[in-house]
């Protein structure tokens, strides 16, 4: 292999990049973007001394964040990383036009012994269903209106009624598949060693930080503002590109863009259209804002509505990853929808003044609505992509949220697994 091809410069297609100069040093890179940007969804916007993350505001440090983890010590920047506060445990929800901490307390009085009764008895289930059919399987209508369908949304960035279970929560999945109910499988394997210390972690300068280093320190040909219309294998096995700026042909294909283009893209390739039927985007809005000034707000990750559309949820976001030498309060809003700068302003002012009473105008403001919207995954998404996986050359690689499910640890861990997958 002299020449790789990757389409899309988020954290997927970065992160692939990366492995791959790492693993073969003397590979040419090509790197493709239809934005005008790198980055995709993680967005660090810097007004007024802050350093506002628009779109993922750190990682679990657990599971798939081993592989996040993992690619910001390769670039360096371990010494940039910010560790969560113990309080970041802490959620807050409000329902019924009051707000809660999530506590055992709270959850018992959704009615939790029908809950139980419901999970306990529930039988193995292996096919795919959607999350709203998965938590009914083993919650009661209070429990999943109140506190499951919102933390969901949180979570997950989808409806609980579109979204696919096995991608939305694919641990879960297997131990229902497995012996039914979730409590007796967990039962089965208590007791395990609990985790200590901090579970989220993210950068001292913004998750920006991490995208940028990958640009600055991948040696890539770029191309921005080029949106690859036709994929082609040729007769002599390499890959073909059709962008506004010509062909390029290389000898792989790493594919890191959205899955609705790829019928277009790989028209000899029909499966791909079943991906495009299985996927669809929700449009959703992030509102950060930022004070010179540390305010009382509650000690936690932040707070979720369960029926005040359309306001999602709230970050707390200097309470999360607190920094004492610097005394301010940045907090985030996740709006669904896409909104005008005024709008947004207006109805974030009057969140928190409602919510958190904070009557003072912020020093900086920022509005991010991904033009894409969030990938949502239906039921169905999974056999798609295993009959498309089936059918494309070994040459070509897809990796991203887009792919293999929602969040910014299973897109770099898909990226390092494709590229480990080419040593085997």
């Amino acid at each position: 292999m002299k020449h790789a091809l990757i389409v899309g410069s988020g954290i997927a297609g970065l992160s692939a990049a990366w492995w791959l100069h790492k693993r073969f040093p003397h590979v040419q890179l090509s790197i493709l973007e239809k934005e005008s940007r790198s980055g995709g969804l993680i967005v660090t916007e810097k007004q007024q001394g802050f350093s506002l993350n628009m779109g993922p505001k750190g990682f679990v440090l657990a599971h798939d964040g081993q592989h996040t983890l993992h690619l910001i010590q390769s670039l360096g920047l371990a010494d940039e990383l910010l560790y969560s506060s113990p309080e970041a445990k802490n959620r807050f929800i409000h329902y019924n036009n009051k707000t809660r901490k999530v506590s055992p307390w709270t959850i018992f009085k959704q009615n939790l012994p029908l809950s139980f009764a419901k999970d306990f008895f529930a039988r193995p289930y292996k096919q795919d269903s959607s999350v709203e059919a998965f938590f009914k399987r083993h919650s009661s209508s209070k429990l999943r209106r109140n506190l499951l369908n919102p933390i969901s949304i949180a979570i997950r960035a989808g409806h609980s009624h579109i979204l696919s279970a096995q991608m939305a929560y694919p641990e879960l999945t297997r131990r229902e598949a497995q012996t039914g109910s979730l409590l007796r499988s967990y039962l089965k394997d208590f007791p395990k060693e609990k985790r200590t210390g901090p579970y989220l972690a993210t950068l001292r300068s913004g998750m920006g930080m991490l995208t940028q280093a990958l640009h600055d320190k991948l040696p890539a040909t770029w191309y921005f503002s080029a949106p690859v219309s036709k994929i082609r294998q040729l007769a002599n096995g390499k890959i073909s590109l059709s962008s506004p700026q010509g062909e390029i042909t290389g000898d792989m294909l790493i594919y890191a863009g959205s899955v609705h283009d790829l019928p277009s893209c790989l028209e000899g390739i029909p499966e791909t259209k079943l991906i495009k039927q299985t996927t669809s985007s929700w449009d959703l809005s992030c509102v950060s804002l930022g004070w010179h000034a540390s305010f009382p707000i509650p000690h936690g990750y932040g707070m979720l509505f369960a029926d005040t559309p359309p306001l999602l949820g709230i970050v707390f976001n200097t309470e999360v990853f607190p920094q004492p030498e610097r005394p301010n309060t940045i907090v985030s809003l996740l709006l669904e929808g896409r909104w005008h700068q005024e709008e947004a302003y207006a109805f974030s002012l009057a969140a928190i003044s409602e919510y958190l009473q904070i009557y003072t105008p912020p020093q900086a403001f920022s509005l991010f609505s991904p033009r894409e919207g969030l990938p949502q995954h239906h039921v169905g998404f999974i056999q798609s992509r295993q009959r498309l996986l089936s059918k494309l050359p070994h040459n070509i690689k897809i990796v991203g949220q887009n792919f293999a499910g929602p969040g910014l640890n299973r897109a770099t861990a898909s990226a390092y697994k494709a590229i480990a997958s080419l040593l085997s």
